[in-house]
């Protein structure tokens, strides 16, 4: 029988390299496995921050334009002073609305007999039928206007978590005068259905413009309708039951997508019915 020498030095070196080999081989598999990351391919009732699925909002971070500022903390609003935070001015007449309370009820708030005379001059904004009505406390402490873009999608967050996140389905363009402050009101749709409506200790966070894409198809499908509050007239009865009319379904709409499974035939019909902005 012939004997084998083997060189333990050479053994252990081409061990080595029949390792190193085989570990990277594995590890290109691996990273061939990997799919990629695709931001914002949700299914409706599947959007993370929306809905009753957990998880932050995805999205581009919503900033507010360099000059203007804060001064206060972003609220619901106080509904129990209607007769000052109010779009729509008909007289004697200042309509109730409906809000969900914080055990999850769905509650009608009886509104004022009349207004007092003593209105803040709040500026209206947005689309929504009262649930998450968010008010802006805005300083531009530049020499010149500027103008905030909220692009159809933007989210704003719930700091605290249980109130429902505002939904913007509509872009809007809000000039802010020189050296000035301002008082906006962002009109939005509830992006929660299971949670609170915003109150007035209710403080909100600059959330996100989503990437989410059962929403921006819904965006799409309205960006050139009349829905935005501001393309009514406040003094017109017959406005305000057309918008109010238009929220109260768009609502629906919205939570299709945050809280169900998405739009339907009947859905689309409805959005392609409403007539077109001016």
């Amino acid at each position: 029988m012939k004997t084998v020498k083997l060189n333990s030095k050479n053994v252990t070196s081409k061990l080595m390299l029949f390792v190193c080999v085989a570990i990277m081989a594995t590890g290109f598999n691996a990273c061939k496995k990997v799919p990629p990351i695709i931001t914002g391919d949700y299914n409706a009732g599947e959007i993370p921050g929306l809905g009753n699925t957990e998880g932050e909002l995805t999205g581009t971070p919503f900033r507010l334009p360099e000059g203007i500022e804060l001064t206060g903390n972003i609220t619901g609003v106080d509904y129990s002073q209607r007769h000052k935070y109010n779009y729509w001015d008909l007289g004697d007449y200042v309509p109730a609305r409906s809000f969900i309370n914080k055990r999850g009820e769905v509650e009608k708030e009886q509104p004022p007999i009349q207004r007092t005379g003593e209105d803040v001059v709040i500026n209206y904004f947005g689309s929504g039928e009262g649930y998450v009505d968010l008010l802006f406390p805005l300083r531009n402490v530049t020499s010149t206007p500027i103008t905030i873009t909220f692009p159809a999608a933007t989210i704003m967050r719930s700091k605290a978590g249980d109130c429902q996140n505002a939904v913007l389905i509509k872009q809007v363009k809000v000039i802010i005068p020189a050296n000035s402050d301002y008082l906006l009101c962002v009109v939005f749709y509830c992006g929660n259905l299971s949670k609170s409506s915003a109150y007035s200790d209710d403080i909100y966070e600059l959330g996100v413009v989503s990437d989410a894409k059962p929403l921006l198809d819904l965006c799409e499908r309205v960006k050139n309708k009349k829905i935005n509050i501001e393309e009514f007239s406040p003094t017109s009865m017959a406005d305000y039951e057309t918008y109010s009319s238009q929220t109260y379904r768009l609502q629906s709409i919205v939570w299709e997508i945050t809280d169900y499974s998405g739009l339907d035939d009947y859905d689309i019909e409805y959005i392609n019915s409403l007539p077109n902005s001016q």
